[in-house]
Order: C-alpha cells, then sequence, then structure tokens
C-alpha cells in the first residue's frame, strides 16, 4: 500500500479525572479487554505489571482507611504508579491502532479504551473519467488534508462482500484491466485515523 500521511488516533483516558476505585476498576477492564486479544501480542509494559500495579493501589487504598499520614502517602504513590503504566500502556495500544488506520477504532475500544473520535467526512467531488482506453477509468475526489482514500469497486453492488478494494490511497486512481461491456459500481471513503462514510456509488460500462 502506498505511504501516506495520515492523521493519527488518539486514546482518551482522562485517568485524572477518575477516583481512587474508579481508575482500579477501569484498569482491571482495560487488562481484560486486552488479554488474550489478537491485536495486542506483547503489550507494553506487560499486562501483568499493570495488574501488580492494580493489586498495589487496591491495598494501599484499603490501608489509607486507617488514616495515617505514611498510609495516605504510599496511596498517591501507587496511584502514580498506575496512572504512569497504564499511560504507557495507552501509548502502545495508539501505536498497534495506528499500523491500521481504517480500523483503528476498533483496535483501540477492543482494549477496552476510548478513541477521540472525530470521524471523517464523507467525501465530496467524486466523479468518474472515461480515459478511452479500453478497460480503464479515472476515479476523483476532493482532497481532504492529511486524509488517505479507500477505493472499492464491484459488478454487484447488492452483494456487499463483492466488493473489492485497490491497493491506492491516493485522491486519484486510474483503474485498469476492466471488463470491456460490463458496468461497473466505484466508491470511496476517507481515512483519517479510521474510515469515514462510503461516497454515493457512481456507475459506467466499461469500454
Amino acid at each position: 500500500m502506498p505511504k501516506h500521511r495520515i492523521k493519527k488516533a488518539k486514546v482518551v483516558l482522562k485517568l485524572s479525572e477518575l477516583t481512587f476505585l474508579q481508575m482500579i476498576d477501569f484498569s482491571k477492564h482495560v487488562i481484560s479487554s486486552m488479554s488474550g486479544n489478537a491485536y495486542f501480542p506483547a503489550p507494553l509494559p506487560a499486562l501483568n505489571t499493570i495488574s501488580t500495579n492494580i493489586a498495589n493501589l487496591d491495598a494501599a487504598v484499603m490501608l489509607a482507611n486507617t488514616r495515617t499520614p505514611s498510609a495516605t502517602a504510599d496511596k498517591h504513590a501507587k496511584r502514580k504508579l498506575l496512572h504512569d503504566s497504564m499511560t504507557s500502556l495507552g501509548f502502545y495500544v495508539e501505536a498497534i491502532a495506528n499500523q491500521d488506520p481504517a480500523n483503528a477504532l476498533t483496535i483501540i475500544t477492543s482494549a477496552g479504551m476510548t478513541p477521540k473520535k472525530d470521524l471523517p467526512p464523507k467525501p465530496s467531488g467524486f466523479r468518474l473519467v472515461l480515459t478511452g482506453v479500453p478497460g480503464e477509468v479515472k476515479l476523483l475526489t476532493d482532497w481532504v488534508r492529511l486524509a488517505g482514500y479507500k477505493w472499492e469497486y464491484t459488478t454487484t453492488p447488492e452483494d456487499e462482500t463483492s466488493w473489492i478494494e485497490t491497493d491506492s490511497m491516493k485522491r486519484e486512481l486510474l483503474l485498469s484491466g476492466l471488463t470491456t461491456g460490463l458496468r461497473y459500481y466505484f466508491r470511496v471513503a476517507v481515512i483519517l485515523h479510521t474510515c469515514g462514510p462510503y461516497s454515493q456509488v457512481i456507475n459506467t460500462i466499461v469500454l
């Protein structure tokens, strides 16, 4: 697939807004979501490190009920350890997600985390040009800053599984090798950190 600068997906944790118990529960949820998850073969930090930090904070919270200054200080220190390790894990999840921009949001949510959601726009200015070369068409769409583009075509648009994705992420696509005399259907979507909605479908009988 061609290299293209694409807007990065972001994980939103907001750990500082969580209470001690909320942070513990959230961290446990992430560990459960990422354990055995094929998207994350080697989490950094390791999940057992996060689990240890969860257990240590949980114990420190219980001990802090004694209200001694040392117990309270230890509780805050253990929270910082968990906060820092969860922040690092969030960066790891972001890095994995950005290796697959079209599925970035799915990857992040599969980790039990929340992605920053700003859905790419629906393509505008999508158009088709017959080049005059047998079996060839040119497809174009309007430019979107930092975006890649997902191009698909089919001869049977009613069958969603029949759409074929090309290997181009550029704003213009020259598609050749099509069968002369067949009607083809085309669509495009904008990719930023994830894949946006598809354009309207354009169709033509290929010369």
